[in-house]
Order: C-alpha cells, then structure tokens, then sequence
C-alpha cells in the first residue's frame, strides 16, 4: 500500500480533477471564466445566446468557488491574486537594490523608472477651476446689435419681475 493513500475519502474530496486543472490552466492564459469552461466542459446549447452565456457564467463560477474551497493556493496562483501594488513595488525595489550593488545602470534606471509610473509621476494633471455657467454666460449674452433687423419691443424676463403693471 503506497504512504499517500490515494483511495481515502476524506482526501478524494479534496482532489483536484484533470479538468478543473485544465480549467484553472486556461483561466490563467485567457483571463476568461466563460471561456476556459467552455473549452474545458461541455455546453448546452439555447437558442437564446443571453441565456447560455448567463448559464456558462454561472457554472464557470461555481467550478471556481469550488477550486477555491478544495485548495485556495493554487487558484491564487492561477489567477494571479496574489499579485498587489504592494507585491510589485516590493519586488522592483528589491531589483533596484540588487542592480545598485552590481553597479549595473541600465537596470538600476528602468526600475526607477517603473517606479515613477506605479506612483503616477509623469502623468500630468491639469485642473481649471472654471466654472461652466461663467463661460456659457459669455458665450450666449445676446444684444441689439447682435440681431439689427429684428429689433423689437419684446419685454425680458428681469423687466418683468420688477414692473408689477405688466402682465
């Protein structure tokens, strides 16, 4: 008898299949949940395609919800959860510090500069403290001159809340 004990129960429950290996495979190379079941499990066809991608949408996150409880390690490796900004400015500092102590500048260079871009310094802003109402203002004042041929005895809205007498 093997010292793994391939046929106890209590760890087949836990056993990850060929598929859901497969599965997880093409979810890391696509990126695709949809995708990566269907290629990996077979699909019922509607003639409604909304319907059948909602049905495969919903199967692909149950495999997955599945894979999570069964080992969550290697779902995180596969999907890449456990990659943060926090993991990524770590490890290019860490290459920082390694290229600066083998005086190798071109590397020392690019990683300041990823640097730069994970911390958004050569992005440029620029804020205007306009507002809207003031440019429309200039845009659409109306006066006589603007209209000769159509100068008329219409009474604007300002005359008439301040003249009572008129209707």
């Amino acid at each position: 008898m093997p010292s793994h004990r391939p046929f106890d129960p209590a760890k087949r429950k836990n056993r990850i299949t060929l598929r859901e290996r497969k599965f997880l495979y093409l979810l890391s190379q696509t990126g695709s949940l949809q995708e990566s079941f269907r290629s990996v499990y077979k699909v019922k066809h509607h003639d409604d395609k909304r319907i059948e991608s909602a049905h495969v949408g919903a199967m692909a996150n149950q495999v997955l919800s599945r894979l999570r409880k069964k080992s969550p390690e290697l779902v995180a490796a596969f999907t890449f959860e456990d990659i943060t900004p926090e993991f990524v400015k770590k490890g290019i500092l860490d290459l920082y510090y390694r290229a600066k102590e083998s005086n190798n500048m071109h590397i020392e260079k690019g990683t300041l500069e990823l640097m730069g871009k994970i911390n958004a310094m050569f992005t440029e802003k620029h804020v205007t403290d306009i507002k809207i109402t003031d440019v429309i203002k200039n845009v659409y004042k109306e006066t006589d001159e603007d209209f000769p041929e159509h100068k008329d005895d219409r009474v604007g809205r300002p005359e008439i809340d301040n003249n009572p007498t008129l209707p």
